[in-house]
């Protein structure tokens, strides 16, 4: 009897061993699968490192009489190996293993890392953390993935926040099980089953509580290494999904106003009701990239004017001059796009936010979509890449019909440096123009890119420099020069557009207005402000967030130049100066700019020229109804009335 129980024993542990190392190959070829989807199979430098870290606690075990510092050993072995299959798991069924970059991935590894460290913390016990770590993944993976699927963008801790919305919109939804759901929920589960085989002595509790320790150093040491960089404008395809979501977090949710209330809406409703409009003409609203003029930031000298157009039409019939405050400087061309369509303000967002990726998640009602409800042929026009900012679900989610990018140009079309040019860009629009429906009038929204940065002097023979700094700054700043030469550039096409357009006979309008200032050497700026950026107030930092704007029509209009006015106040202003129909949000934007006449995100003026710093925007009596109103618009679709935000 003994020896059968011996033999029986003998066998068991045959099996166990069998089936441990069928595991094992099993998820070293999942890891390996894995790692060979997407753009982690172009990065080697990463890949390797990868296998390696899931491989190890599987291959390396502790013995059976272990001491307390290999049990420790093996412990962070393991959840470093349960990073590993985090980070690939997570990227394999939210987009294909898309991960751009060595850095964004070890950007993600170490924040699942820091997950799986805080959870064996509470723990304890490595192969039940090990179990909940993968599945508090799993459940992150698949919200992410499903989101994803039906809103096109990821998910944001303010989602949490509007499950009771989310709920009402999924129930129109069907929930596809998809091959790669299964593979990935397979693969988790596989590593919860190796990891709860491997019956070993438990680490002892000093031992954890020093590798605890350690795991946090070693957090530190490997976010130093990682980094913790972020832009907004590149989206979650250039991060992983994990690290995505935990850099917005900060940023995702927005405080309900204090004396917010549905009758407080609806009496602001009924005081601002907007006006019917005599014109419905055809609007063109061109947004160009980087285009500014630096004089408002300082004096220098030139040899020549580098916008002799632009600047000749200050006083010109039926035109209207002068400049946009803006919130953002040499980047974050999306930050004034959202301002412009939405009529909302940066000042009452979280400073640094990205409302495109954040924010627009459904239908949002203003501008674009009431001018469709009357009838305008919508549209968008973009020379570049249709990837960056969200814009296609944001487009579609204002309002916008029809999308135009780079791929809608031919292969041929006109470029400076590698950018297509405002020339070949304003071709576009008139194209567009041409061939919109005949008994329709047309909005199209115009991004350009010829302006955009590096301003890098180089030997491309498809742009010839001819504007450069004169008198002191002659030859010290050539990445200004090569900047200046680009306006001259864009000058010139507006003039061509202008030109055009006033042989037309329908209706027509263009707004025009740069995004924000370049990002030409910190040194030029400091030179022309005569201090550092570390030195400047926010108040003084305003100089640098101004770009030109005008609002030219070939019918009669009022004129004006010198206009101040900021980029959440344009689209009511232009609606109401071009004779159209506004809305109550219009009418309540133009009221505050009576008293507020240019806010952004660092402050806001007041009608006497005094400035207030953003922070104190809660406290300013004029602002709180404008507050409210685009609080309900963003974050309330069950209060907010859709009607009346849209002209």
């Amino acid at each position: 009897m003994r020896l059968k129980c011996k033999k029986h024993e003998k066998n068991r542990k045959i099996v166990s061993y069998v089936i441990n190392a069928v595991l094992a190959l099993l998820l070293l070829y999942a890891a390996l699968y894995l790692l060979r989807k997407g753009t982690i199979h172009y990065r080697p430098e990463s890949q390797k490192p990868l296998w390696v870290l899931a491989a190890l606690p599987f291959l390396l075990r502790p013995r059976r009489r272990a001491s307390g510092l290999e049990l420790l050993i093996h412990d962070v072995l393991v959840l470093l190996s349960a990073s590993s299959f985090a980070l690939m798991l997570t990227e394999y069924v939210v987009k294909g293993g898309i991960v751009v970059g060595n850095t964004a991935i070890w950007q993600g590894y170490v924040y699942h890392a820091a997950i799986l460290g805080l959870v064996y913390a509470f723990v304890g016990s490595i192969r039940l953390s090990a179990c909940i770590g993968m599945g508090l993944t799993m459940l992150y993976a698949l919200i992410d993935h499903y989101v994803t699927v039906f809103r096109g963008t990821p998910v944001l801790l303010s989602d949490l926040f509007a499950i009771g919305t989310a709920k009402n919109v999924a129930a129109n939804y069907s929930v596809p099980v998809e091959y790669s759901v299964l593979q990935t929920l397979a693969i988790a589960v596989l590593f919860c089953v190796a990891v709860w085989r491997m019956r070993r002595q438990s680490t002892p509790r000093r031992w954890q509580f020093l590798g605890c320790s350690l795991l946090l150093c070693g957090w530190l040491y490997g976010l130093g290494l990682a980094g913790n960089s972020f832009g907004f404008w590149q989206g979650n395809l250039e991060y992983s999904e994990w690290y995505y979501f935990c850099r917005t977090a900060d940023n995702a949710i927005v405080e309900q106003p204090v004396g917010y209330s549905m009758d407080a809406l609806s009496e602001i409703t009924q005081k601002y009701t907007g006006e019917p409009g005599t014109k419905r003409p055809n609007i063109i609203m061109i947004m160009n990239e980087s285009f500014a003029d630096l004089h408002v930031v300082g004096e220098f000298e030139t040899n020549e004017d580098y916008m002799p157009y632009v600047r000749s039409l200050a006083g010109q019939e039926n035109t209207i001059t002068g400049n946009l405050l803006v919130s953002t400087f040499g980047g974050g061309t999306a930050t004034t796009e959202f301002e412009v369509l939405t009529g909302d303000s940066m000042a009452f967002l979280p400073f640094g936010s990205s409302p495109y990726q954040m924010y627009v998640k459904s239908t949002t009602p203003g501008m674009v979509s009431g001018l469709a409800n009357q009838g305008y042929q919508t549209a968008s026009l973009h020379p570049y890449r249709a990837t960056s900012w969200n814009r296609q679900q944001v487009y579609e989610r204002l309002g916008i019909e029809t999308q135009l990018y780079e791929d809608d140009f031919d292969d041929d079309a006109e470029r400076v440096r590698s950018f297509i040019s405002d020339s070949e860009d304003y071709r576009k629009v008139i194209e567009v123009f041409e061939n919109k429906q005949p008994d329709a009038p047309l909005f199209l929204f115009n991004v350009t890119m010829q302006n955009h940065g590096a301003y890098v002097p180089d030997d491309m023979d498809n742009f010839e420099q001819t504007i450069h700094l004169t008198g002191k700054y002659e030859g010290k700043y050539p990445e200004v020069d090569e900047y200046l030469s680009l306006v001259k550039r864009s000058d010139e096409a507006v003039k061509e557009l202008i030109d055009y357009f006033s042989a037309v006979d329908e209706p027509t309008a263009i707004i025009f207005f740069g995004d924000h200032e370049p990002n030409v050497p910190s040194g030029f700026i400091d030179d022309l402000l005569g201090n550092t950026d570390a030195e400047r107030s926010r108040e003084q930092k305003q100089k640098k967030l101004s770009t030109p704007f005008f609002i030219w029509a070939n019918y009669d209009i009022e004129e004006q130049q010198g206009v101040q006015i900021s980029a959440n106040y344009l689209t009511a202003f232009a609606l109401d100066a071009l004779g159209c129909a506004t809305s109550g949000y219009d009418q309540l934007r133009l009221s505050v700019r009576e008293q507020v006449p240019c806010i952004n995100n660092y402050g806001y003026y007041m009608q006497d020229g005094s400035w207030f710093d953003s922070t104190t925007a809660e406290a300013c009596d004029a602002l709180i109804e404008y507050r409210m109103m685009q609080y309900a618009q963003l974050f309330d679709i069950k209060k907010r009335d859709d009607s009346w935000y849209e002209p």
